[in-house]
């Protein structure tokens, strides 16, 4: 198959989507397909790969991370049309997915579109007041766009449900996204990784890794971990992402005098991640806005119990007393989880090799068959109903 997918969020981003179309990527190359991708050029980056085709974009001061694609773009119309695609994925319903809807009407191309976001939850970064109007704006474009598709791929279920209360009527199928496990650690990892971040054996490590943004939830982590220090004082949190809130979280971090005890380290790539996780000792994640939480899945796969807000998608990936706790979105509780970890270490144990367990669970070959599947349905059914019309 020739499979051309459209995604406003890719390489040097990382964030869940840039992550499943590389996932996606991979995997169906492995297996003999074509892959292709457009999306936003970003200021010096340089694709080390073929196959990726950059949109005309610019920056803008709203969302400086995400280059903002030009809505006109004739080469690229030119571009895919050579590429006589078997399929079109996109993963966005905004103008990258709007174009590529299209253009695959127009020349008979089947439509898939993954939703991989709770777009409502970030009407903060649109500057129109009131918030309300732009949620139910974003609602509407949500309707009408995925009732173009031939098929529309939600993460979890309960992004189906949300999709479904929108009015979508289309087929929905929902495919989680496959993780590669993390990587084996030679057995003197934690120590050294520790010794690097000047961390010292005693001391318990959380770590989070994600976007620093406001619809992450980071404040309430920073009330709930103060709330563990005056109580712990052997305590460190690592913070692992870049994004639009970090100057805001880093002056919440010197207003609460956490600063001896919460350490930024940046974006980091997978391979770099890895080492730390084997270096803590639980993973914490406060988002209310999942669709599936591919970070938390990720580090289960390390062994790492995960502490978690009970929302989204995530309950579907953790078991509540099992391989992780699940709490509700208030300081008080999640720190009373997280200190129930800190004080039973066979449960903490036990929970870090469920969630290992849990996390193999969601691999990338399973992904592959599922879009395989798809992919050929899909295809099938439109040359079918082509053929009825004629």
């Amino acid at each position: 198959m020739r499979i051309v997918i459209f995604t406003e969020s890719y390489e040097p981003i990382v964030n869940g989507v840039s992550v499943f179309v590389s996932t996606l990527r991979d995997e169906m190359t492995r297996r003999g397909h074509e892959v292709y991708i457009f999306a936003p050029r970003f200021r010096g980056y340089k694709d080390s790969r073929d196959n990726v085709f950059r949109w005309p974009s610019r920056h803008t001061v709203f969302m400086p991370d995400y280059p903002f694609p030009s809505p006109y773009a004739p080469q690229m119309a030119k571009v895919f049309q050579c590429l006589k695609a078997d399929i079109v994925h996109t993963q966005t319903p905004f103008i990258l997915g709007i174009t590529a809807a299209r253009w695959a009407k127009r020349l008979g191309i089947p439509l898939v579109s993954t939703n991989h976001t709770l777009y409502t939850e970030y009407a903060h970064y649109v500057p129109v007041r009131p918030m309300i109007f732009t949620k139910l704006a974003i609602i509407q474009l949500m309707k009408w766009y995925y009732s173009k598709c031939d098929m529309v791929i939600a993460p979890s279920q309960t992004v189906e449900r949300i999709l479904r209360s929108y009015g979508i009527a289309r087929p929905i199928e929902v495919v989680k996204t496959g993780i590669i496990p993390a990587a084996e650690m030679p057995a003197d990892t934690r120590e050294r990784v520790r010794d690097e971040l000047g961390i010292s054996s005693h001391e318990f490590v959380l770590v989070y890794v994600g976007r620093i943004a406001r619809e992450k939830n980071l404040e309430m982590l920073m009330r709930a971990f103060n709330k563990l220090l005056s109580r712990h004082q052997h305590l460190k949190l690592l913070l692992i992402g870049g994004g639009p809130a970090l100057g805001e979280t880093r002056k919440l971090v010197l207003r609460l005098g956490l600063e001896r005890s919460v350490q930024f380290l940046g974006t980091l790539q997978r391979p770099e991640i890895d080492p730390i996780f084997a270096a803590s000792d639980v993973f914490v994640f406060p988002s209310t806005t999942e669709t599936q939480g591919i970070a938390i899945c990720e580090a289960m796969s390390a062994g790492l119990p995960v502490v978690a807000v009970n929302a989204g998608g995530i309950p579907e990936n953790i078991t509540n007393g099992v391989d992780g706790i699940l709490t509700p979105n208030d300081a008080d509780a999640f720190a009373g989880a997280i200190e129930r970890l800190i004080a039973n270490d066979e449960e903490r144990r036990q929970m870090g090799l469920r969630a290992k367990e849990s996390a193999s669970k969601l691999s990338v070959e399973s992904m592959g068959d599922r879009f395989e599947k798809i992919y050929t349905e899909v295809i099938s059914s439109k040359r079918n109903a082509a053929c009825c019309t004629h």
